[in-house]
């Protein structure tokens, strides 16, 4: 039984120790640690787990991130500043600051942990206050100019800041704002001036007017000129072209009926010597054919060609004569008809 007891006592107790015996600093959180004996320990503890003895530890948890500081016209917040002219004017503006890496430490040490913030904010007021001041009533309406005089208060500002072991990564002048009254002659004076360069602008315009209505009048003239020289110029290249194309036209007439007459005779050349070989080929042909018929043969072709076309008519015979017979119904006879035999 007292077996049982004292691994239930062991199991509790290996169970509830890492809860116990450790402190967990999460990403965003800077971890301090002082002890009964030693005090504040000289390091930072960052994100993970962390031995803690119970009863002996104790843990202080800063803000890692960037702290943001600001100064807002809309919540009344503003930053009043004095001018060099002695002009009050109302600043918006943010300044981010941090903890310096490894510094966490010292800011609990000094007993700084829940104060660090009023005295930033202290010193960040009186600094910007007095480097701020050095500004004219120009110089603050200028961009630029106002973009400057932040970057040049930073590192001062970050000198003052080291007591606290803190420094400034950005400070950023976003507008400002002079009281009613002095923006009311402001604006005025503004007015004023953009009136003056409208009225200097249209002084140019009208000039530049002039001098655009002058060269447009000369521009006209040379183009009128040079018109007036090219037309000439066109006018005589016509002239010449016209001239040498009639002599080309007429080269090329009397060229074509050059070789037309040519064609036409060597044509009729050719002509008659065809017409005069047809009438040989024909003399010929028919010279060669009354030879060919003269033959023995072509009396044959002849009597042959005789037979083809002959046709017999109705031809009554009379039976009491016997001479038709003897004359027109032997081979002999019809032979000494178409033979001439």
């Amino acid at each position: 039984m007292k077996f049982l007891n004292y691994l239930s006592a062991f199991i509790i107790a290996v169970w509830l120790a890492p809860t116990m015996c450790t402190e967990r600093i999460d990403p965003d959180k800077i971890g301090v640690r002082r002890s009964i004996e030693g005090g504040v320990a000289e390091e930072d503890f960052h994100v993970g787990y962390h031995v803690s003895l119970p009863f002996v530890h104790s843990w202080y948890q800063l803000d890692a991130t960037h702290h943001y500081l600001e100064f807002n016209e809309d919540d009344g917040t503003a930053l009043d500043v004095r001018t060099k002219e002695n002009n009050i004017i109302f600043i918006d503006l943010s300044v981010i600051y941090r903890i310096k890496a490894g510094e966490g430490w010292k800011i609990v040490s000094e007993g700084f942990a829940d104060s660090y913030g009023d005295k930033v904010k202290s010193t960040v007021v009186g600094l910007l206050r007095e480097q701020l001041a050095n500004m004219s009533n120009l110089d603050v309406q200028v961009p630029a100019k106002r973009k400057a005089a932040a970057e040049q208060a930073r590192p001062i500002l970050n000198k003052a800041l080291e007591q606290y072991h803190i420094e400034a990564t950005h400070v950023v002048l976003r507008g400002i704002k002079f009281r009613e009254q002095y923006e009311e002659k402001l604006q005025n004076k503004q007015y004023f001036v953009v009136q003056g360069r409208l009225d200097e602008a249209l002084r140019k315009e009208s000039l530049a007017k002039q001098d655009t209505e002058t060269l447009e009048k000369g521009i006209g003239k040379e183009i009128a000129l040079k018109e007036e020289e090219w037309n000439k110029k066109i006018e005589e290249l016509k002239s010449q072209y016209e001239l040498k194309i009639a002599l080309v036209e007429a080269e090329g007439v009397e060229y074509a009926r050059k070789k037309r007459a040519e064609a036409d005779a060597a044509f009729a050349e050719r002509e008659a010597e065809g017409n005069l070989a047809e009438a040989m080929a024909e003399a010929l042909g028919e010279r060669l054919k009354a030879e060919a018929l003269s033959t023995k043969a072509g009396r044959t072709y002849s009597a042959i060609e005789a037979v083809r076309r002959f046709e017999l008519g109705d031809v009554q015979l009379n039976s009491m004569d016997a001479t038709f017979l003897h004359q027109f119904g032997s081979m002999s006879a019809w032979r000494r008809f178409f033979l001439a035999e």
